[in-house]
């Protein structure tokens, strides 16, 4: 196995598991804590803010989960020879598709706190 492979299958087991801890959040099984969801001042403001919020973060995991998945798949795709492209490109997705929806549910916090609930990004 050459390390494009390795790079792969890490990849692809990082979008895997990406996805698996946004399926609870999106389905609003956690309840408010201190150590997995999203917590912003707007989420803990009451309750239903919590699990509104935390399936909007959800449902950007699952997205940022397929880009890394797709990426860890598309390195099954390429040559050994495409090693550095591969682990440059790879590192620079995943990168993006996890500071993006960040960014945005900082930018959703405001909206949150009014009273207008059913604003959504």
């Amino acid at each position: 196995m050459n390390l494009i492979h390795t790079l792969a299958i890490v990849y692809t087991g990082m979008g895997l598991l990406v996805i698996g801890l946004a399926i609870p959040l999106i389905l609003r099984r956690v309840p408010p804590n201190s150590l997995y969801g999203v917590r912003t001042k707007a989420s803990f403001a009451s309750e239903s803010d919590w699990y509104h919020i935390n399936g909007i973060g959800g449902r950007y995991l699952v997205g940022s989960g397929l880009i890394i998945l797709v990426t860890g798949i598309g390195g099954f795709l390429l040559p050994a020879s495409s090693r550095d492209f591969y682990a440059i490109g790879a590192g620079a997705a995943t990168l993006l598709s996890i500071i993006v929806p960040c960014l945005r549910l900082s930018l959703l916090k405001p909206a949150m706190n009014s009273k207008d609930k059913s604003r959504s990004p």
